[in-house]
Order: C-alpha cells, then sequence, then structure tokens
C-alpha cells in the first residue's frame, strides 16, 4: 500500500501491469465468469441506466448533427434510395464520427465496468467520468477505428474471409486501450501498445471471451432483446474483471472512515 503526499492511501487490486507487459498473467474464464456474474447481480442497474442514457444522448447528437450539417455532407453519409448499401467512405466516416462522439461515454461505462470489479458502486450518471480523460480517450478510439478500418479494407480486397479474421483480430487486440487510458492515464499511444502486447500473450483465449459475449448477444436477438437488460451490463464487467485480474485496478482511500460506517471509502 503507497501513501501520497495528500496522505491518500492507495492499492492495486488484482494483478500487474508490469507482469502483464511480459506475459505473466493468467486467464482462468472460469474464475473470470464467476466474477463477471456476481459483479452483475450486484451492479447491473447503473450499467444499464447508464449505457440507455448514452444511447439517448447519442441519437439527440446525431439527429442535430443532421438537422446542422451541410446537405451534401449528409448525402454522403445516408442511402439516398431504398436498399441502397452504405459506400465504404461513408462506413469509415459514420465510424470516426461516432468514435469521437462516443469515447468519452465508452470510457465512463468502462470504468463503472471496472470499478464493478472490486464491488465499489456506481450511479448511472458516472458515464460522464469519462470526460475527465475526453481528449486521450477520443485520440485513442479514433486511432484505433483507422487501423481497424484500413485492415477491413485491405483483407477485403484479398478474401472476405480475411476480412472477418481482421475483424476479430482487431476487436481483440485493442481491448485494453480504453481501460488503461480512463484508468491509469496511460497516453493513447502506449495505452495501444500495451493493449497488443498484453492480448497477444493469451489470444485464443480473448478470442474465446470475444465469441461468448458475441453469442450472447446473438441469442438476445432471438428473444427480442429483452435479456440485452442483463447482458449488457455483463459484458462491460465482464471487462472491468479481465481488466482486473490482469492488470490489477487502483484504488484510493478519499478521506478517514469513521469506524462502524457501512459505506465503503474506497474509490476507483
Amino acid at each position: 500500500m503507497q501513501t501520497n503526499n495528500d496522505e491518500q492511501q492507495q492499492m492495486i487490486i488484482g494483478g500487474n501491469l508490469t507482469d502483464a507487459l511480459r506475459g505473466q498473467y493468467a486467464l482462468n474464464l472460469g474464475e473470470i465468469f464467476r466474477y463477471t456474474l456476481a459483479a452483475t447481480r450486484s451492479h447491473w442497474v447503473s450499467l444499464f441506466l447508464g449505457f440507455l442514457a448514452f444511447l439517448g444522448i447519442l441519437l439527440v447528437l446525431t439527429l442535430v448533427a443532421f438537422s446542422v450539417l451541410p446537405e451534401q455532407w449528409v448525402d454522403q453519409v445516408v442511402p439516398q434510395q431504398a436498399g441502397q448499401p452504405v459506400s465504404q467512405n461513408a462506413l469509415m466516416i459514420l465510424s470516426l464520427i461516432g468514435s469521437a462522439v462516443g469515447a468519452p461515454f465508452w470510457g465512463g461505462l468502462i470504468l463503472m465496468g471496472i470499478r464493478h470489479s472490486v464491488d465499489i458502486p456506481t450511479k448511472a450518471a458516472d458515464i460522464f467520468d469519462g470526460f475527465s480523460r475526453a481528449g486521450p480517450l477520443i485520440a485513442t478510439l479514433l486511432a484505433t477505428s483507422i487501423i481497424t478500418q484500413l485492415g477491413l479494407i485491405l483483407t477485403g480486397q484479398l478474401h472476405w474471409g480475411l476480412s472477418v479474421l481482421a475483424q476479430i483480430y482487431f476487436s481483440v487486440v485493442f481491448a485494453y486501450a480504453l481501460p488503461l487510458v480512463v484508468e491509469r492515464g496511460i497516453t493513447p499511444l502506449n495505452a495501444i501498445y500495451y493493449s497488443l502486447r498484453i492480448v497477444h500473450y493469451k489470444l485464443p483465449q480473448f478470442i474465446l471471451l470475444l465469441f461468448v459475449v458475441t453469442g450472447l448477444v446473438i441469442l438476445s436477438s432471438f428473444m427480442f432483446f429483452l435479456p440485452l437488460i442483463f447482458v449488457v451490463p455483463l459484458i462491460f464487467n465482464l471487462v472491468g474483471v479481465v481488466y482486473k485480474e490482469t492488470v490489477g485496478v487502483t484504488i484510493k482511500l478519499d478521506k478517514p472512515q469513521p469506524q462502524g460506517d457501512d459505506d465503503s471509502p474506497w474509490t476507483a
């Protein structure tokens, strides 16, 4: 346990970033899912309400953007005829815009999952906590989105199957980038590099986790997406638990706590 100049106690629960960068970590998927289910049962409400708020804000911003942007810009991303596919350039534009707008909110949702991994309660308004790192989060998500889109375009020119494999690969290798930025304050380029290193040591396990998450979403679609009420919080909590188990979560004691007070003084 470490104490800083403000007499604020700090400690790291879970893994260790230095060890993770050397591949010295274990992914016990059974334990991870057990911890994730426990965290989700205790903390699913705030995450789901936060996610709904994020979708509502995103919808409002989208409508505002389409109403104020020049018509020729809107025509580039919205098909003018029914059944007309969206162009590759339009998909990239939409991806980049979505990354820039959504990055702070994704950071807030991920941070909530990380806090739940160490049983720290949250509230729906915590989706705005990512705005304290808005610039680095936007830069990180823009960089990973550009790399992913370029990779998909290049592999798609060779074979559609390679494009599918590339999508799977990029979906897992950047998994730690946003969490490292929002929880540790690591710079975007370092966070992307660290994520690549950490994931490559256990790439098959991370791909399996991706398949499980994708399977849960697909199963939810067959039940009118109602299970997403629980599945969405579970996904963010899964990110938090995996993050805690590999690189650890830094928590701090904000102020002295009277003995016998049931409110947890620890924050992440």
